[in-house]
């Protein structure tokens, strides 16, 4: 039995800054000790992390550093600002975006400073790279475009080719695969016209990747072919791990499964070489699939074991249910139906924490920015008119001097007139304290009107998924289960025929199951019918079945239910912390406490995990804490956290009833 399970591996990636040149490490080592503490001397420093950065990027940082120093020591602005788009780079390539991202802000105020367009465009290039590895893609696309004509009017097709490179990634990832389509082949035309190899890398993996997104698997994986060939010419080991990983993912996706041992077997390799853990969960997963594919259903089982150990062991949630996804499609190759239901169940567990958080960043990102942008313009319209008021206030004072000095015989009605101007001022400070305070409520005003939005969004979101999957595809699926059964006693079948035809109705049963398992983590019948206490209960049992850590839950005083608004509300405050532990905490154990009395139902969630700093976390800008926070806040409850680093963390939230 062969089985194309799509989606089970993808790691479309590519490199944001230019590539750099490759040099010969002794020469430019003997060079070195050579120099002297010059600008040459910072060159080489800059040169020779070049050499370092994709196979020893802490190397890289060092050498970079050296260069930083010595050209602040020689105030040679052009040192700096190649530190900080080097270094930036290094950082992108270690996950470390938010420093990448403050790095190359500074950089391009420097390189203003310095008036150097070449400069200029390489800084705005990189802030660009940083917008994009944290996903605010509008932003990096903004970027770029600023890039061209500075480029265009130099002629510089190398800085051209990585500009078309990353707005072909950008536009790919918004969905505009014309335009993704566009600038990738450009840049990969660019890069062949200029030959500068670590440049193409970057493009063929790119335009591999619109070529995949467009379904053109045979070009993808031509040109990962290519992309191999070149890393291995330049040893350029990180793009080798990803053009090798991606080309499983197009073979698989062709129905063709004879050359994924060899490819995976690769990257098992090279991420053990290069220390990546993700890739090597997700090569693991890979020898799973072409043992399931050639029917061989021990092997396959034994690697998706080892990818779900090591996705568990570095808390990977989302590779973890992707393990559990091909556990459940080799029980059924086994024929092993009961397991098939249990791995099953988990992987929809996983994949409902992940769907969860797509459809509440979503609404609330549409929501908060339509809610800000017209409170924005609100306040916008009161400082307008809290600056013409001190402008009126200026002129007074100016015509209340110059009568003053010019008009000395008519005292007495001068004096009159200062006084009266100065109750004036008086009344119009009180009037622009007011226009403060007024201003201060919008601000407030907003934060609860986006709280709201997003809260109401949310459910509403959930709930019309849930019915839409249990009325429409539910019946459908019912429909056509009845249909089969009809049909089984008016065909006559031989014996091989009829077990496969039962198996068949058998396995639709457990997708019609699994299908109601999904909508009840959706909007739980649990929740409505029988309360907070059950729908609580039930949830934690999943969890801990789950494998990710072991959630004890006690309920006290709940025995009468509470608005079912405010129960919806309290139960998706425990997913949220529960996520959170399962992505930050590191945690093995979890207390989940439910407790009524005087008024008050207070939820406390605490776990034995690494810990947090209160601190920071108070002020964490995260959708995470601030979903709890906004929920809290609409139920005009109290939230209070306690935890400190390798003490674990309690959370323990009082709401009124």
């Amino acid at each position: 039995m062969r089985l194309f399970l799509f989606g089970a591996i993808i790691m479309w990636s590519c490199r944001l800054l230019p590539a750099q040149d490759v040099y010969d490490l002794d020469s430019l080592t003997k060079e070195f000790a050579k120099s002297n503490p010059d600008t040459n001397r910072v060159k080489l420093f800059i040169q020779l992390g070049q050499q370092y950065e994709n196979n020893q990027p802490d190397t890289a940082i060092w050498f970079y550093e050296q260069a930083l120093k010595l050209s602040e020591q020689l105030g040679y602005t052009r040192g700096i600002i190649s530190y900080y788009t080097n270094v930036t780079y290094v950082y992108n390539l270690k996950g470390r975006y938010d420093t990448s991202l403050v790095l190359n802000l500074r950089s391009v105020e420097i390189a203003k400073e310095l008036g150097d367009p070449e400069r200029i465009a390489a800084c705005i290039g990189n802030v660009g790279a940083s917008y994009t590895y944290l996903e605010q893609y509008e932003k990096a696309i903004n970027q770029y475009l600023q890039v061209i004509p500075i480029a265009e009017k130099r002629n510089d097709k190398l800085k051209l080719c990585i500009t078309y490179d990353n707005l072909g990634l950008l536009y790919l990832k918004i969905n505009q695969h014309d335009k993704a389509l566009q600038y990738g082949e450009q840049s990969v035309r660019l890069a062949r016209e200029i030959n500068r190899p670590f440049a193409l890398i970057n493009s063929l993996i790119n335009l591999a990747a619109t070529y995949n997104a467009l379904g053109m698997m045979p070009k993808a994986a031509a040109q990962l072919e290519e992309v191999r060939g070149l890393c291995r010419k330049v040893n350029h080991l990180y793009g080798l791990l990803v053009a090798t990983l991606n080309l499983g993912d197009a073979h698989i996706k062709m129905a063709n499964f004879a050359p994924l041992k060899m490819y995976f077997e690769d990257a098992l390799k090279l991420s053990e070489q290069l220390g990546e853990p993700e890739s090597h969960v997700i090569a693991l997963r890979g020898m799973a699939i072409y043992y399931f594919n050639h029917n061989m259903p021990k092997e396959a089982e034994q690697y998706a074991l080892r990818s779900l150990q090591e996705a568990r062991q570095q808390k990977m949630v989302s590779h973890i249910g992707r393990a559990y996804t091909v556990l459940a499609e080799i029980a059924i190759l086994k024929h092993d139906f009961r397991m098939n239901s249990v791995y099953s169940f988990k992987s929809d567990s996983i994949r409902n924490v992940l769907v969860n958080e797509s459809v509440v960043r979503n609404v609330q990102n549409l929501e908060a920015l339509y809610e800000s942008e017209r409170k924005a313009q609100q306040i916008k319209d009161l400082q307008q008119e809290s600056e013409i008021k001190d402008l009126q206030l200026g002129r007074r004072r100016i015509l209340n001097y110059f009568l003053g000095a010019s008009l000395l015989p008519l005292f007495l009605i001068a004096l009159f007139a200062r006084r009266s101007y100065f109750q004036k001022k008086k009344l119009l400070e009180k009037e622009n304290q007011l226009q403060q305070v007024r201003i201060r409520q919008l601000e407030s005003e907003k934060q609860l009107l986006a709280s709201e939005a997003i809260i109401k969004g949310q459910e509403e979101e959930r709930g019309r998924l849930a019915k839409d999957l249990h009325d429409g595809l539910g019946g459908l699926l019912l429909g056509v289960k009845f249909s089969l059964t009809n049909m089984k006693s008016n065909v006559v079948l031989d014996a091989s025929s009829a077990l496969l035809f039962e198996r068949s109705l058998d396995m639709l049963d457990n997708s019609i199951a699994e299908l109601r398992r999904v909508a009840h983590n959706m909007m739980p019948e649990v929740l409505v019918k029988f309360g907070l206490t059950e729908a609580l209960k039930s949830y934690c049992q999943s969890v801990s079945e789950s494998g990710i850590f072991k959630v004890n839950f006690q309920a006290v005083g709940m025995d009468d239910r509470i608005d079912s608004g405010k129960e919806i509300i309290l139960y998706r405050i425990t997913q949220e912390l529960l996520n959170n532990v399962a992505k930050h905490a590191r945690a093995t154990e979890v207390l989940v406490q439910l407790a009524r009395q005087n008024g008050e139902v207070t939820l406390t969630v605490e776990d034995n995990g690494s810990g947090v700093d209160v601190a920071v976390l108070q002020h964490a800008a995260g959708s995470g804490w601030t979903s709890i926070r906004s929920r809290v806040d609409y139920l005009k409850g109290k939230a209070d956290i306690q935890g400190a680093p390798g003490q674990g963390t309690s959370v323990q939230i009082i709401i009124p009833v």
